[in-house]
């Protein structure tokens, strides 16, 4: 009898000893197993998980290494993670989770050339949803994640950059499926060196933010494939600081829009041929209003020592028209294939349907209907002259601007330094003029003033006056040289100069007085077939002044210098100087005698 109850418990205790052998080793196998083929379903992507615990006592579940998506790089990775279920979900409906903590999260986020970005995809092709009509509800009370990594490749720009956020620290709070909406949260982040803070709502299932950013110190390189394609230029150098607020997504009518405040510091930029083009020591933009394909509104800007370079290469090319052209090139490229897309849309569209979509399309249909509008106030800003631009007011300090001409030997090089001034009223969209004025001083001293308006309404209107006084001819040696084939010793010129363009025609009223100019030896016998300094003599004489008024008419398909009027300038010039200084004139006719002549 004794020693069949002994047999008995240890027939008891073996079968204990199994079932807890396979609680703790196959249990956490099959649970894994179970929660990879839950998860794949429903999230209709592949899910793998390295090891799964759950503690039944304290609702928890524990994992490690945890991958969904495919490929070498999953849309999203966890070194670590803890779950905690909340007790509510054995008798409620759905599932109800308290938190769920990550650890080292990688997140992979892909804008294909067409679509939406990959991760707004989950769980659009599960199985589970389809074979029960709804997904099960799921409610999670906070998300948190810590040390994680957000990559974002665009595939929408040529050789699809690539832009990485370290050290990310996410709280989300009210995540609900399928209800969805914006969850409420806060994050910190590294980005180009820089730091970022977001704080405000979220939404995965559709994209959606609308949070208050800032951003210190942020290296404005890391956003140069997009930066280049809103400026002229290549963005080479220099950080960038943020105070604002940012949406994107559905909770804004375009793709991006910004409200704030931005900060440059040290800002460099290339034109295509790798030369310095604009930078800027310090620039701080208030009130920017920015709606991507939309507008671009500062309610003001100050630049502190702004440089800007003007370069004629060897060929003849100038740097400016070549950047702001060939931006301008691209534009009406985009805006032709824009036009052509929409055409070819409307004839699709044109074309009978079988009335047979599925409610997989309609509800595809229903999640693209934020970014078709998006797509059609794009192609309306294209076809309305493109994104509007204002700037109520722009202030300078210390700034400088350098012209090269390389075809010139030797170089022509003109600096115009200490540039103080500013521009008000800027703005695209009306045809009020915005007025500028700057004054500035050439390398030497010579001072320089500018000032006018401009405007945009049908056509582009602009008025220039430009005055400068003492300006020295030296400067200008080369081409002196190159079209007159002397050398010049000395001479200065003051300069008042009226431009004025309207209804693409553009006219001139110069005044030039030259003084005490004095051409040097004779370099190309074969530039000019005038005796130029015979006719200087002449005309300067006694007071040493040549003074002329010279205008000109100038339109899209041509020019014209009033000819007569310098002409007849140099008669009364001459016979002034023959009947004030007859014996200087006449030996200005004369010439000084020369060997050989």
């Amino acid at each position: 009898m004794a020693s069949a109850t002994r047999r008995r418990w240890i027939g008891v205790f073996t079968v204990a000893l199994a079932l807890l052998f396979l609680a703790i080793v196959v249990g956490p196998w099959a649970l894994t197993k179970w929660a990879e083929s839950h998860f794949s379903r429903s999230l209709g992507e592949s899910v793998t998980l390295e090891r799964l615990y759950f503690n039944p006592f304290t609702a928890t579940a524990s994992f490690s290494s945890l991958e969904i998506g495919s490929g070498k790089t999953p849309m999203l990775s966890a070194a670590s993670g803890r779950v905690a279920f909340a007790w509510d979900s054995l008798w409620r409906p759905g599932i109800h989770i308290d938190s769920v903590t990550l650890g080292s999260p990688y997140l992979n986020l892909v804008s294909p050339p067409s679509g939406p970005l990959n991760v707004t995809t989950l769980g659009q092709g599960s199985s589970a949803s389809s074979d029960a009509g709804q997904p099960m509800p799921l409610t999670i009370d906070r998300i948190r994640a810590e040390h994680g990594r957000i990559v974002w490749i665009d595939q929408t720009v040529a050789g699809q950059p690539r832009i990485q956020a370290d050290e990310v620290d996410l709280t989300l709070e009210g995540f609900q499926r399928p209800e969805g909406g914006p969850m409420q949260g806060q994050a910190t982040a590294t980005l180009g060196g820089g730091q970022l803070d977001l704080q405000g709502q979220f939404g995965l299932l559709p994209l959606s933010g609308d949070l208050t950013l800032k951003a210190q110190q942020v290296n404005a390189a890391a956003l140069d494939p997009w930066l280049t394609r809103a400026l002229p230029a290549r963005v080479v150098g220099g950080q960038f600081s943020l105070d604002g607020r940012l949406r994107f997504g559905q909770a804004v009518a375009t793709a991006v829009a910004y409200q704030g405040g931005v900060t440059l510091n040290g800002f460099e930029t290339q034109g295509s041929q790798g030369q310095p083009l604009f930078s800027v020591q310090q620039g701080v933009a208030k009130q920017v209003d920015f709606a991507s394909g939309d507008h671009l509104v500062v309610g003001s800007l100050a630049l502190t020592v702004p440089k800007l370079n003007a370069l004629v290469d060897d060929q003849g090319r100038f740097n400016l028209t070549a950047q702001f052209g060939g931006q301008q090139a691209q534009a009406e490229q985009a805006q032709t294939q824009s036009s052509q897309d929409q055409g070819n849309q409307d004839q699709t569209s044109q074309k009978p349907s079988d009335g047979g979509q599925s409610q997989s399309g309609q509800a595809q249909g229903r999640q693209d209907l934020s970014s078709g509008s998006q797509h059609q106030d794009s192609e309306d800003n294209s076809q309305s002259g493109g994104m509007a631009l204002a700037l109520e007011k722009l202030h300078i300090e210390q700034g400088e601007m350098t012209f090269e001409d390389r075809r010139m030997s030797p170089v022509v090089s003109l600096d115009i330094g200490q540039l103080q001034g500013q521009l008000t009223g800027f703005d695209t969209r009306t045809a009020k003029p915005a007025q500028y004025h700057v004054n500035g001083s050439v390398s030497d001293g010579t001072p320089v003033m500018i000032e006018g308006d401009v405007s945009f309404g049908d056509s582009l209107g602009a008025r220039m006056h430009l005055t400068t006084e003492r300006l020295a001819l030296s400067q200008f040696a080369p081409y002196i040289r190159r079209f007159a084939g002397y050398r010049i010793e000395h001479g200065s010129a003051d300069l008042d100069l009226h431009y004025r363009l309207q209804d693409g025609a553009l006219t001139a009223r110069n005044h030039i007085l030259l003084k005490q100019l004095d051409l040097g030896r004779e370099v190309d016998p074969d530039a000019s077939s005038l005796p130029l300094k015979n006719l200087v003599a002449l005309l300067q004489a006694e007071s040493g002044v040549i003074n002329l008024n010279i205008p000109i008419d100038t339109t899209v398909s041509g020019s014209n210098v009033d000819m007569s009027v310098v002409i007849w300038q140099a008669i009364s010039e001459s016979l002034e100087n023959i009947v004030t200084s007859p014996i200087d004139s006449l030996q200005a006719l004369i010439g000084p005698s020369e060997k050989g002549s």
